[in-house]
């Protein structure tokens, strides 16, 4: 018989390579399984976020309308 030798390196591959298995299988379970509040959770800080960088984004292009109107 051919044995294969294990090392501390085949172990601790072994164990990474399970947990990140066990954590994938867990995100799975919890996106089906919590799927409506994970989506509203989603669309409710997505639309924050909008309103939270929209004043920035049309003071920086009013700022840069305005140098460049001056500077021509």
């Amino acid at each position: 018989m051919d044995y294969q030798t294990i090392t501390v390196w085949t172990v601790i591959k072994r164990f990474l390579i399970g947990w990140a298995v066990a954590g994938l299988i867990l995100v799975v379970v919890s996106c089906v399984k919590y799927k409506e509040f994970i989506v509203t959770a989603f669309a409710n800080n997505t639309w924050a976020w909008v309103n939270a960088t929209m004043p920035v984004v049309i003071m920086i292009f009013g700022i840069e309308y305005m140098l460049r109107s001056v500077f021509r």
